[in-house]
């Protein structure tokens, strides 16, 4: 299993008219769909414009068109900058900010596209045959480094195009090659043959250099990242000391090239990240962000005046300056960010989010005043979001935990059902952002119960490994605790609470349906149901080993935090949802749920979802997906309080 910070993009069309007084407050599918999201910010070299992602959810090809907007920042005005039918992404300024270059997939594979800061068309300059997967400017311009994967040599594709179609497992991963090409001439030349993967590239600060994230071929099962300094004049490579564990990255080099920078989970946790500085001819690594002991989720280099970090803490997340001697500071802009850049002078713009405000872009100049610039999401405006109550209480063992609290409008003193939503991870986290899943389950006249459990990031490294070689224990605890905290002080009707999640999430609603009868209703998204047997067929396993071993050698913890193997106790209707193509928790864990809980005649629905991956891509699955489970919970855990008895 792996930390999801974004589960699906999927709504459902319904809604419940108690709770909606017209129908232009409804939160229609079709609107639901239709948001736009904003990533990819990059300042031109010298701050006087930026560029922006802008993707919208929903549209015919089931996947998130995107396209580059520039924004002058002056005028605080914003301009569509491409137009292709299809997406557009990855934008980086010329050295010199004349061009942009872009990723786009108009003619096919993604390639590199070059155009004008002034407009015009743009210039197709890669011809890769499976794709353009990153790719750096030169420092000085006119050349640009980018990575392709290795295509299959033509005796191989005539020996598939055979039907001789085997796929070696241990030759999946092809290497990745690197070329540098000439934007006049459009010459590529293959540098550094390796085999091996590229995961990040960087030009160094002189151009004579490249700094590269690899993984040696072929995988092993707990991937080890190098870092190495390839040399463009003789194609000398020289190993850079690196993190021994698979949970770092994000390398950043400095002005002067003399020093990196990176995240890296603290004590080699998939969680915890911390900002470490690097001299290139010491190694001699420091944690930049030791006292802060919060989880670093991006940073970025503020020229020579250190690094601003975007950093977690509980349910928020913050800008923290960071100097080179690690004093950590409060940035000052009292907003949810996500996609950002700072510029030289400090100016900052980015994706601004709260549950009850869609996402926009926002900019914030030295006064850190935050202004917003973009109204993509107006559609939503008239439609009334909820806003959550956030608590803290105690569990069994006094641990303070965080939730957060959704309660539809106008409930009275009526005692209001409560559905409790489960985060994947477990080292993940709910954050104070927009969420459909909440939002729609509180129309339908629902309270929506978020709570970040042991285990969760955001609240430092003790409480990310609180749960570990435990999962299911503690922190199942901490789920019941907070129940029984909303029932005492919120109104909750304890005779009508639900469980649902994805991943782990997925998992923690499979447990609970073995552990109590408490719950009326369940849904588990792409969880686990067997540890063993999940760890032996998911895509990578180093997660899971870090979470709770391995069963090779510590069978009993598999065997005791599997939900199946209290199969046996599980009476509650449980809806279970899972991708065809899952290789994060692959389809066997949702099969072996489904088989078990139909031998002991416990309601059930497995439903399965072609070429879907760990989150739904499709938009009308996704309609499908939400139409079910919210039917599910109003049959056996309606709102209006005519539960349906499972039959025995």
């Amino acid at each position: 299993m792996k930390p999801l910070s974004c589960i699906i993009i999927a709504l459902l069309f319904f809604v419940s008219p108690a709770y909606c007084q017209t129908q232009k407050d409804t939160l229609s599918v079709e609107r639901a769909l239709s948001y736009y999201t904003i990533n990819g910010f990059l300042f031109s070299p010298e701050g006087s414009k930026a560029v922006a992602v802008v993707s919208q959810t929903g549209v015919a090809d089931d996947l998130p068109a995107s396209h580059i907007w520039m924004i002058d920042i002056a005028s605080k005005t914003l301009q569509q900058f491409t137009y292709s039918q299809k997406s557009e992404t990855s934008p980086k300024w010329s050295p010199d900010g004349k061009k942009l270059a872009f990723l786009s997939g108009r003619n096919g594979k993604s390639q590199i596209f070059v155009m004008d800061v002034d407009g015009g068309e743009a210039m197709q300059l890669t011809t890769s045959k499976t794709g353009v997967k990153s790719f750096e400017w030169k420092p000085a311009g006119g050349i640009i480094a980018y990575a392709d994967n290795e295509p299959k040599s033509d005796k191989a594709q005539k020996r598939e195009d055979d039907k001789y179609d085997e796929n070696v497992i241990s030759e999946a991963v092809t290497p990745t090659r690197i070329f540098t090409i000439n934007i006049d001439t459009k010459k590529a030349v293959q540098v550094c043959k390796q085999k091996w993967e590229v995961n990040e590239m960087k030009w160094m600060p002189n151009g004579d250099s490249l700094l590269l994230l690899t993984q040696s071929l072929p995988e092993k099962e707990i991937p080890d990242q190098k870092l190495e300094l390839y040399s463009i004049k003789d194609s000398s490579l020289t190993t850079i000391p690196a993190p021994a564990h698979p949970f770092w990255g994000q390398v950043l080099v400095s002005p002067d090239g003399n020093n990196i920078v990176y995240n890296s989970g603290r004590d080699g946790a998939p969680g915890g990240y911390d900002i470490w500085s690097q001299p290139l001819k010491t190694g001699a690594a420091k944690n930049l962000t030791i006292d802060l002991d919060r989880d670093v989720m991006d940073a970025k280099l503020m020229g020579d005046r250190g690094l601003l970090a975007l950093c977690q803490n509980g349910f928020k997340l913050r800008l923290y300056s960071v100097s080179d001697e690690g004093k950590v500071m409060d940035y000052g802009i009292d907003k949810n960010v996500f996609g950002f850049d700072v510029s030289k002078n400090g100016s900052i713009i980015f994706e601004g989010r709260a549950p009850d405000a869609m996402p926009e872009i926002w900019f914030a100049g030295t006064d850190k005043k935050p202004v917003q610039l973009s109204h993509f999401n107006k559609a939503f405006d008239s439609i009334a979001l909820v806003k959550p109550k956030y608590f803290v209480y105690n569990s069994f063992d006094a641990l303070k935990v965080e939730g957060a609290l959704y309660k539809p409008a106008n409930t009275g003193s009526k005692p209001v059902p409560l559905v409790v939503f489960v985060h994947g991870g477990p080292t993940g986290a709910f954050h104070d952002i927009y969420s459909p899943w909440v939002q729609l389950f509180v129309q339908k006249g629902y309270a929506v119960f978020c709570p970040n459990i042991r285990g969760s990031t955001g609240y430092g490294i003790n409480y990310i490994t609180s749960n570990r070689y435990d999962w299911g224990g503690n922190d199942f605890k901490d789920i019941m605790k907070g129940i029984d905290y909303l029932v005492a002080n919120e109104g909750i009707d304890s005779a009508r609470v639900g469980i649902s999640g994805w991943s782990y999430g997925g998992f923690m609603a499979e447990w609970a349906i073995t552990q109590t009868t408490r719950f009326k209703a369940a849904m588990s998204g792409a969880g686990l149901a067997d540890l063993a047997s999940e760890f032996g067929t998911e895509d990578n396993a180093s997660y899971d080993n870090w979470s709770m071993g391995s069963p090779y050698e510590q069978p009993d913890v598999f065997y005791k935090h599997s939900p199946i193997t209290f199969i046996k106790n599980a009476r509650t209707p449980t809806l279970i949802i899972q991708g065809e193509a899952d290789e994060t928790d692959p389809i066997g864990q949702a099969q072996q749920l489904y088989r078990g809980l139909r031998f002991y005649n416990v309601p059930t629905e497995l439903v399965v979802y072609p070429r879907e991956p760990h989150g739904f891509r499709e938009i009308k699955h996704g309609i499908d997906f939400y139409n079910r489970m919210l039917a599910w919970f109003e049959k056996y855990m309606p709102a209006d309080k005519k539960i349906v008895s499972p039959k025995k």
